[in-house]
Formats: C-alpha cells, sequence, structure tokens
C-alpha cells in the first residue's frame, strides 16, 4: 500500500497519474501478491516488450517459444509449396524464420530443446526432410564447400557475448579514473619519500 501512497503524492505534484483500469501488479522476489489487498489486478505472469515474464518455468517457456514456433511453421509452410532452390530456401530461412526467435533468445535463456526443434523445423525445410548432407558442412563457407546457411547456437552465444561487451564497455568509463587516482596517490607517495 506504500507504493501507492507515493504514486499519488508524485501524481499530486508532476500532474501524471497511474491509469488504474491498465495497471498490472506483478510481484518481485519471494512476495504473494493477494488480490483482495489492491484494487489493480495482481497477475502471475507478466508481458513487457513481447517478453513473458513468469515464476513458472514451463509456462514462461510456453508463453515465449511456443508461439514462435507455430509461427516459424506456418512460415515455412506457405513458402514450402513454391518451388525454391537449395540456395533459395536457405534465404528464406535466414529472412523469414531466424528474426522470428533471435530477438527473444538475445534477451532471455533459450532451452536445448528449444533450439533443437527450431533446427529440426529448419533443416527439414531446407532438404525438404532429412537432412542430405552434415550440418556443419552446409554451414560453411561457400568456397569451403557450405552455403552460408547460419548456425543458431553460434548466432545466440555471440549476441549474448557482445551484450556482455557492451556492459562491460559501459561500467569501464569508471574504472579508468580509479586507476588513474591509484597511479597518482603512488607517485605523490614516492616523491614524498624522496
Amino acid at each position: 500500500m506504500h507504493l501507492f501512497v507515493i504514486l499519488k503524492f508524485f501524481s499530486r505534484f508532476s500532474g501524471l497519474c497511474v491509469n488504474d483500469e491498465k495497471t498490472e501488479l506483478f510481484a518481485i522476489g519471494p512476495q504473494k501478491l493477494e488480490q483482495e489487498e489492491f484494487y489493480h489486478k495482481t497477475c502471475t505472469s507478466i508481458k513487457i516488450l513481447g517478453i513473458y515474464f513468469d515464476y513458472h518455468k514451463a509456462r514462461r517457456r510456453n508463453s515465449n517459444f511456443n508461439s514462435i514456433l507455430k509461427s516459424i511453421k506456418k512460415t515455412l509452410t506457405m513458402w514450402r509449396r513454391r518451388g525454391l532452390t537449395l540456395l533459395g530456401r536457405i534465404k528464406i530461412v535466414k529472412t523469414f524464420a531466424i528474426p522470428k526467435f533471435m530477438y527473444k533468445a538475445s534477451l532471455i535463456s533459450v532451452s536445448e530443446d528449444f533450439i533443437k526443434d527450431v533446427n529440426k523445423l529448419l533443416y527439414g525445410f531446407i532438404w525438404k526432410g532429412n537432412d542430405k548432407i552434415k550440418r556443419t558442412a552446409l554451414i560453411n563457407d561457400i568456397e569451403n564447400g557450405g552455403l552460408k546457411m547460419l548456425d543458431i547456437q553460434s548466432m545466440i552465444l555471440s549476441q549474448r557475448v557482445i551484450a556482455l561487451k557492451r556492459f562491460i564497455e559501459d561500467c569501464n568509463f569508471i574504472l579508468p579514473q580509479s586507476t588513474s587516482n591509484t597511479k597518482k596517490k603512488k607517485t605523490r607517495r614516492s616523491h614524498k619519500s624522496k
């Protein structure tokens, strides 16, 4: 209830207020919210920028990734009827299927089972059934005998490394200042001792 007192106080001075009809409450942490305690809707899952957050792992996975699998199946089924070449089918996968899940995969963890399911769908579309050659061969550059298919696992890992790099770079603006201050203190001490 303390939160609502703060919000009312804020709205009185800023002119901004919470839309009570659209506001939903989602508990973060071990506490549970009881609907009777609040006049806003309490929920066990919440959607923020297209990502579902839920305490139940299976429900969260289903909410975030089952719709993506269905959408990929629908897209690939539509393109399957066309007389595309092998390179054309790979281009369709790169253009229409992979972007559908890379947004969520770059933000939240993805299970190995989901990656296997997506790979099964993609390679089933590319080969019109079972794989004809090893997937690693298909992923190679054209000069190395491959067809430049994208490796999903590598893409997810590289996106996470890029995010980690950005995070470290954002934190580095603090570190050099503290390091230079330490060096100045050491040089001052060495000058004083002489």
